[in-house]
């Protein structure tokens, strides 16, 4: 684990129209790791690193002077197929937008945002540590239970009868 951390004012991030992209390795992210079977290896047609996070954090302000944020991230994954009990690859590429507000902590929890509102509501902090919020967001974003789409390798099933081990008894009493 490298102990990476990196941190903005999302305030002022958004106001100035700054711009991050980079690429974040997944041993960055221990609460991430816990759910993963191993990081996943890396595909031809894949541009992401094996074990890692690419992602692009734009900041930016809109007509009406609020200060917006827009997340896009893509990792793959390898996770644990429920059904299979098999190693399943998983691809994320996720688009998040944030509004970021200057809430007290009881405003924070007593404002309701409606969910059909295009924006998340981020609280402004001098202090915003990207690496929990992507881990965050791609955490929220995994299946309970994830399963193949299509086809699970070979499911391993018992039938319903199991054998009576008192069967060896039953010989044994006289008639």
């Amino acid at each position: 684990m490298t102990n990476h951390t990196l941190f903005i004012d999302n305030l002022a991030f958004a106001k100035k129209n700054e711009r991050i992209a980079g690429v974040l390795s997944l041993a960055d992210c221990p609460r991430l790791n816990e759910l993963l079977q191993h990081f996943a290896e890396v595909s031809e047609s894949n541009s992401i690193p094996a074990g890692s996070i690419s992602y692009t954090l734009q900041g930016k302000t809109d007509a009406a002077g609020q200060s917006l944020l827009s997340l896009s991230l893509t990792t793959h994954l390898s996770t644990t197929c429920q059904r299979c009990l098999s190693d399943m690859p998983l691809q994320l590429t996720l688009n998040f937008n944030y509004l970021i507000g200057a809430l007290s902590e009881a405003d924070l929890s007593a404002a309701e945002v409606d969910s059909s509102d295009d924006f998340d509501l981020q609280q402004a902090s001098q202090h915003m540590d990207i690496i929990a919020l992507l881990e965050d967001e791609i955490i929220m974003a995994m299946p309970i239970a994830p399963t193949h789409d299509q086809y699970c390798g070979e499911i391993v099933s018992q039938s319903g009868e199991k054998p009576n081990p008192f069967a060896v008894l039953k010989g044994l009493i006289k008639s």
